[in-house]
């Protein structure tokens, strides 16, 4: 019976589950070879393979939830939801390291905008979350530490001739598959700067307003890294 994990395909739940149960196998192990070490003496570190600027663009509808007359203040905080960075394999040469990834930015600016109804009054909140993206291709990085796999049996196939020699024996068979564990690619978040024009419309007859308008422009510095294997000589 499988088991409920309570890990779903909702939506907001990013969480990767873990790999369903599945039923064990009976084996004999019979022995163990252990080899020469390598990369003795060696070190593993956080390298960096650069800090990109992105400047993306967005439009925004932000409509209060109450008619205003005056905005007082609006303060913005920037968010990153998603940054991913794919290497980009270099075409018809998958054994040279790439140097290019595609990078892809998420997140939203959020934003706390003070306003008043009247000439007098109190000030009233309004926070809201104003949604940016930006996908887009990042060049001349250092390498990066990249491989493939092969975990299909029909890849690396192993084939033994039947006994009366006309094709293959469909009841012994074998194959060879490789897996690669590449250190992830990881984004972080130096600094935002965000400018904005707000345009106002849809007033009513007493001068009041809903609804802005907002032309943004948003600048990011992200840091990419990579942990990668340095020899140290000596």
């Amino acid at each position: 019976m499988k088991k409920n994990h309570s890990y779903g395909c909702r939506k907001g739940n990013d969480k990767c589950p873990p790999v369903p149960a599945s039923d064990v196998a009976k084996s004999h192990t019979h022995f163990c070879d252990v080899g020469a070490a390598a990369n003795q003496g060696d070190v593993e570190q956080n390298i960096i393979l650069g800090d990109v600027p992105i400047q993306t663009l967005t439009e925004a509808d932000i409509y209060l939830p109450s008619n205003a007359t005056d905005i007082k203040q609006i303060r913005k905080n920037v968010y990153l939801t998603q940054c991913k960075a794919v290497p980009v394999i270099p075409e018809g040469f998958p054994e040279v390291a790439p140097t290019s990834v595609k990078l892809f930015v998420e997140g939203y600016i959020h934003k706390n905008i003070q306003y008043v109804e009247d000439g007098e009054g109190c000030v009233k909140d309004y926070s809201v979350n104003v949604p940016f993206k930006c996908y887009s291709l990042v060049d001349d990085l250092p390498a990066i530490d990249w491989q493939f796999s092969t975990k299909s049996n029909q890849v690396n196939e192993i084939r033994e001739l039947a006994k009366d020699g006309f094709g293959a024996d469909r009841c012994s068979f074998g194959s060879f598959t490789f897996e690669f564990f590449n250190q992830p690619i990881k984004c972080k978040l130096l600094n935002a700067t965000v400018t904005q024009m707000d345009l106002l419309s849809d007033f009513d007859k007493y001068g009041r307003f809903e609804k802005l308008t907002e032309k943004v422009e948003v600048n990011l510095l992200v840091r990419l890294t990579q942990r990668q294997l340095v020899a140290v000589n000596g």
